[in-house]
């Protein structure tokens, strides 16, 4: 990577890209560990997310969800990471194996500030700054993050999350502050601090009709509300 040449000047645009994967290695060589073991020791364990990894032990591999061979929608072949044997390398950005039930608590922790079931993971303080927008419309957007995920503008970007700017602009249900982000299988999930909600969303769909899907379940949760 350090061979390769920057798209675009530091601080001057923005786009989708493997920085969190060059997170990851960061990680490793801070903490001098492996980036599964440092999750796990950091995360996982703390939150009680006992099937998320980078692989599947054999024991657990019948509960895999296989993809679907191809993409429905595409119809282009719909390949995922073979997560039965630990990888060469633990992607910061991509391969990570969980269940909706895992993930649930990984959001809710992060709607909490940070804690969970009295178990403090992330600081108030850096739960804030990661899902503070960080764009603020001071640098070119290569692509829309709230395009790239919704289809619909209103979106910035935090430190890993799509962050809404405010109540309207997006032409889906929400409210400013909220924060999401998707995976490429069709996993989706978003956090609303001042709804109190938060949802996970696991779907097989690499296509862009999955953007449909999105809106549609956030319009289903948000009528769900009658307070």
């Amino acid at each position: 990577m350090a061979k390769a040449p920057l798209a675009f000047q530091p601080g001057t645009t923005w786009n989708y890209s493997v920085s969190t994967d060059m997170l990851g290695r960061v990680v490793e060589k801070a903490s001098g560990k492996r980036l599964a073991d440092f999750l796990d020791e950091r995360l996982f364990k703390p939150l009680g997310m006992k099937d998320s990894g980078f692989w599947v032990p054999a024991a657990k591999m019948p509960r895999l969800a296989e993809s679907l061979e191809k993409d429905r929608f595409a119809g282009r072949p719909f390949p995922l990471i073979d997560v039965s044997a630990p990888p060469k390398n633990d992607s910061g950005g991509a391969g990570g194996v969980s269940t909706a039930a895992d993930y649930l608590r990984f959001c809710q922790m992060m709607m909490n500030g940070g804690v969970l079931d009295g178990k403090r993971v992330l600081s108030r303080t850096t739960v804030r700054l990661m899902t503070s927008d960080h764009l603020g419309g001071a640098m070119a957007l290569a692509m829309d993050p709230g395009m790239l995920l919704l289809g619909s503008k209103g979106y910035g970007f935090g430190l890993g999350f799509s962050v809404r700017l405010a109540d309207g602009v997006a032409a889906v249900p929400g409210a400013a502050g909220e924060y999401m982000w998707a995976g490429y299988g069709g996993t989706y999930f978003w956090v609303d601090p001042k709804e109190q909600v938060t949802a996970v969303l696991m779907t097989q769909a690499a296509s862009p009709q999955r953007a449909y899907f999105r809106k549609q379940v956030k319009q289903l949760v948000y009528q769900a509300i009658t307070d």
